[in-house]
């Protein structure tokens, strides 16, 4: 993760500001490697966090990526740990697009 991270982050950080410069009125990123110690964090309005069951969600990404499960488990030792941070809304996902849609239409942005 450290090495893709050294080659794209340069490139992804100059995409992001020159749209924040442009400063369009809304912006989403869904970004689940979004370091908290990062510029943008500290720039959204809202942060939301969408959770998902362990098992769920380890089946359907190594359903996804046609991964086995000890590839997978080195790939989570490699996330982030968004357990101990603040957000303004945290869903459950159960991979059903009605609940995302409920999900969407019930964040108030002000």
């Amino acid at each position: 993760m450290d090495i893709l991270t050294s080659i794209t982050w340069g490139y992804m950080q100059k995409k992001l500001d020159d749209i924040l410069q442009k400063k369009p009125d809304t912006i989403i990123l869904e970004w689940a490697l979004l370091p908290v110690d990062s510029k943008y964090w500290d720039k959204c309005d809202i942060k939301i966090l969408v959770k998902a069951d362990d098992e769920i969600r380890k089946n359907k990404v190594m359903e996804r990526d046609n991964i086995g499960e000890e590839y997978f488990r080195i790939r989570e030792k490699e996330s982030l740990d968004y357990s101990h941070i603040k957000f303004d809304y945290i869903f459950e996902n159960d991979y059903q697009e009605k609940t995302m849609e409920k999900i969407v239409n019930s964040i108030r942005l002000e």
